[in-house]
This record gives structure tokens, sequence and C-alpha cells, in this order.
């Protein structure tokens, strides 16, 4: 087991700059995640990691050792990747084993270390058959069995369940999880999937153009997001926000947009009151808005006018899609029971106690 240190590291392709400047250290069997959109950084912070990427500027540290020069063979690593890379003439059992072959393990040696790895993932039962036979689960199973065996410092594992279905990925993600707790290494996970970057790591690192803009456990992550993008970009569905103004009234704060005016809590007030006169942006998530009807009883509700777009009926949560009447749209989660229906004007109640202020300008939260 290691730690991992990455040190003002930087990945220029040409004139684009990948990853910028990344300062992080993750440490001894921790489940870290990064997460973000296409292009954001994170699978070439891994592969630098790895050694399949040169570093531009910076360095990397493995445990101790400083590994920039050092080949991907040599960094005592294990990685799981998006395509799972099977050799389709060898059986399971060939595959897991033929890193250990490489390494001049003892025959016994190796077959204890493929059985005992095949036993934990579920797949002792496929050690004989080929690739081709298994489905996409089960070779998803071989592809983590494969690094298991080595028994590595560090695992990393770039999208390994994007081409699962959605019900085999929650079984996956469980699956994984379970496997770090048993096995106490460092795991790096790169997704592009909040949930599964939430249900997972220990803590998620959050990147956008190449520069890491918070890392943190979930739930920080999700109750105090540095600025507009970590907060946008965590939670399903996202945040709703709302250009808006505070304005002072007769000594209380109001959160003014072109569609409502919402006052803020006088003990709410305090820590937003020198922003007074400032343009802002205000952002509400989803679960914080309620049916008028379903409204809990802990809450402190403001009425909001707007009209119901789309429903979506999912079960234990009816998702809405509602618009103000100056058109601006946004998403509210409610309670199941509630009866909304399309084209329906409606006073929705946002919770005065659950929201977030950012300065327009900056996009950082304002504290």
């Amino acid at each position: 087991m290691a730690s991992v240190v990455f040190e003002d590291v930087s990945k220029k392709f040409a004139d684009f700059i990948a990853v910028n400047d990344l300062n992080l250290t993750i440490d001894d069997g921790e489940f870290l995640v990064f997460v973000g959109p296409s292009g954001c950084g994170k699978t070439t912070s891994l592969r630098m990691l790895a050694g399949l990427e040169d570093i531009s500027q910076g360095s990397i540290y493995i445990g101790d050792k400083r590994v920039n020069d050092v080949p991907p063979k040599d960094r005592d690593i294990a990685m799981v990747f998006q395509s799972y890379a099977l050799y389709p003439h060898m059986s399971v059992y060939e595959n897991m084993a033929f890193s250990l072959e490489l390494q001049g393990k003892r025959k016994g040696e190796i077959k204890t270390h493929v059985e005992s790895a095949a036993k934990q993932l579920g797949i002792d039962h496929l050690l004989y058959r080929k690739p081709k036979e298994l489905s996409g689960g089960q070779r998803q199973r071989v592809a983590v069995g494969r690094a298991i065996v080595r028994n590595p410092a560090v695992f990393l594992m770039d999208e390994p369940l994007s081409n699962l279905d959605a019900k085999l990925r929650v079984q996956a993600r469980a699956e994984i999880n379970k496997l770090h707790n048993e096995l106490g290494t460092t795991f790096i996970y790169v997704t592009h999937d909040q949930v599964e970057a939430m249900t997972m790591g220990s803590r998620i690192a959050v990147m956008n153009h190449g520069v890491l803009q918070q890392i943190d456990t979930p739930e920080k992550l999700y109750n105090y997001p540095n600025n507009v993008f970590v907060a946008g970009f965590i939670g399903s569905p996202a945040m709703n926000f709302f250009e808006a103004k505070l304005i002072s009234k007769e000594d209380n704060l109001y959160v003014k947009t072109d569609s409502f005016e919402l006052h803020i809590p006088p003990d709410k007030a305090l820590f937003y009151q020198h922003y007074s006169g400032e343009e802002v942006i205000f952002g509400i998530r989803p679960e914080n808005i309620h049916d008028p009807d379903y409204i809990p009883p802990d809450i402190r509700p403001a009425s909001i006018k707007a009209t119901v777009s789309v429903t979506e009926m999912m079960g234990n949560e009816i998702i809405v899609y509602l618009t103000t009447p100056s058109n601006h749209e946004f998403i509210a989660r409610v309670d199941p029971r509630s009866r909304m229906t399309v084209g329906q004007s409606i006073s929705v109640a946002f919770d005065r106690s659950q929201f977030h202020l950012f300065d327009k300008h900056s996009q950082q939260t304002i504290t």
C-alpha cells in the first residue's frame, strides 16, 4: 500500500493545457474519485500517475518514491480500463495469471493468487471460459481480478463501469466498494458520473478545464460547494441557479430575481449583509423545492409562482420541470403523492433555510 502525491503537476499538448498545476495528496488506503466532464483532465491525471503520459511539469510520488522517470511496469500499480482488454484466446484463468507469469512467479503461487481473487469476485466457476462466453459484468470482474492478483500498492480505475447496463453498474459499484474495504489498498477511480463519485469515494476531486475545483468528502461537496461549477455538477438533478441581487428593506435582506423576491431569514442574513446591493447567483437544489400540499414540517417555506412543464414519476419521488413567469426554467423533486399536472399554475415552496449564494463575477461561494 502507498500514498500518492501530485506536486505542481501540469500536462500540455502543444498549446493545450490538459492539467494545470495539480496539487493533491491521496492517503494510503484511501478511495479517491476524480470526477468531471469530458476533457476536464481527470483521465490525463490518472495516465500520468500510471506512466502512460509524460509529465510536462511537476512531480508525482508513490509512497516516498518520485516516479516521473520510472517505467509503468515498475510503479507497483494495477490499472482497470474502460475497455476490459482481455485476451480473447485465453481463458479467464490465463488472463488473470498472465501478469504473474511475466513476473516469474511459480505455478503453485499463481494458482493460489488467481483462485483466491476469483472466489473473492464470485467468478471462480468461470475460470476456464473464454471472454466471448462471458457477460459484460463478468468481463468487468475478470479485469478487476487481473489487477487484484498483482497485489499492487495502488489500484487505478478509468471508468471501468461505463460499458455496463444500469442494474449491473449499481451492483458493480457495491462490489468495488466491498473490495476496497477488504483489501485496504489505495484506490484511485476516474468517472464522469457524479452518482458513482458520490457513492464510492471517501473523497472526491472535482476537475474542470484541467483545474482542480475542490476536493472533499461527498457530504461536504454536496452541502458546501466552493463555486457554481461544483454546485451544479454534484447532485442529480443539478442545482437550480437564478441571477439575482441582494437588497435591504426595513432591516431585512432579500434575494430579488426577475421572477420572485425571497426574504432571507435573519440568522442567515447575518452572513450576507455585507453583500447587500450586489449582484449574485442564487442556487437551490431540487429537493429543497416542495409541493405546497406536502410541505415538510421543519422548513421555512417561501411561495414561488410557476407553471408545470413536465413531470417524471420515479416511484419514490416525482421530478417536476417548472417555468417562472419570466420564463426561467427550474426543477423540483417533490413528494410522490403530488398531483401536479402539465400546464398547471402553482405556487411551489422554496425552503429558505436551504440555499446557496455565489458571487456573480468570480462564481465563488459567498460564505
